[in-house]
């Protein structure tokens, strides 16, 4: 039976440890704390040095969905480059079929509108994502098999920072303006499962997938939107000196063309099924 290794279990991990064992999967999550999950966990810090021993069964796959335990470069340096190392170390000798990596869309430095693809120049300028760019080249310099997926920001059920800001009455760039990015979890999930089934089904997959809805849609956009679906007030509108800041835009094409439909296309779907279980 083919064996993922999820290392990182939060929301994501145990969904699509969950999703992965009924397609039947043999799954085993990796994480620093105890958890509860319908299948077997494993307790253990992998921002430090690993016991190969730990593993006592063949690996196939890792999704590696780990989160850092503090926000800073020291915090991102254990959480991403720093743990690969120790997960590669330790599975050394496994045999391993593809070793995928949750990244960033935050590895891009564009901010003045651009549309941004998977061959667009990554030069980051934060720690973040400088530290999220060290964790990719790691891995696809490493001879394992690996593909990243750079997630835009992941929204559903339980991250409703967004929500609060526009209940409170968000402040927004209206001039120019100022671009957003996303994924609603269940599409995280839903595309990590399916680029681990499409490989075992011996479909040639790429290094590099963006993960991002259909619509990058202005930040002035999507707050309007959600703030007649709450009945909060109208976002105040703040117009930018010329040349501000405007983000970008990343196109998903390529994780299209491979196949994957996405459950919620665009902010308006995703959210209303958020709204919906509020």
């Amino acid at each position: 039976m083919t064996t993922v290794l999820l290392a990182g279990c939060g929301s994501i991990g145990l969904a699509l440890g969950t999703a992965l064992q009924a397609a039947g999967f043999n799954v085993i999550g990796l994480r620093r704390s105890a958890a509860r999950a319908p299948f077997l966990m494993l307790q253990a810090d992998f921002t430090q040095p690993l016991d190969p021993a730990l593993f006592t069964q063949p690996v196939h796959y890792v999704v590696h969905t780990a989160t850092p335990a503090e926000r800073s470069d020291a915090g991102y340096e254990r959480a991403y480059p720093g743990s690969l190392k120790h997960l590669l170390n330790a599975l050394r000798g496994h045999p391993l079929k593809r070793f995928f990596f949750v990244s960033s869309t935050a590895v891009y430095a564009q901010n003045a509108g651009e549309w941004v693809d998977e061959a667009s120049v990554t030069a980051p300028v934060n720690f973040n994502g400088t530290r999220m760019l060290e964790a990719e080249q790691l891995l696809l310099h490493s001879g394992v098999p690996a593909t990243c997926v750079r997630f835009g920001g992941i929204y559903g059920q339980g991250r409703n920072f967004l929500l609060r800001r526009v209940q409170n009455g968000a402040e927004v760039q209206s001039d120019p303006p100022s671009y957003t990015n996303r994924i609603h979890q269940d599409d995280c999930v839903g595309l990590l499962q399916f680029l681990i089934e499409k490989n075992e089904a011996g479909i040639a997959l790429e290094s590099i997938y963006l993960g991002v809805d259909d619509d990058p849609a202005s930040e002035e956009t999507v707050c309007t939107w959600l703030a007649e679906q709450l009945h909060a007030p109208a976002p105040v509108r703040r117009a930018a000196a010329a040349g501000a800041a405007q983000n970008k835009r990343c196109c998903n094409a390529r994780i299209r063309q491979l196949g994957y439909r996405f459950r919620y296309p665009d902010f308006r779907s995703g959210y209303t099924a958020v709204l919906a279980n509020q």
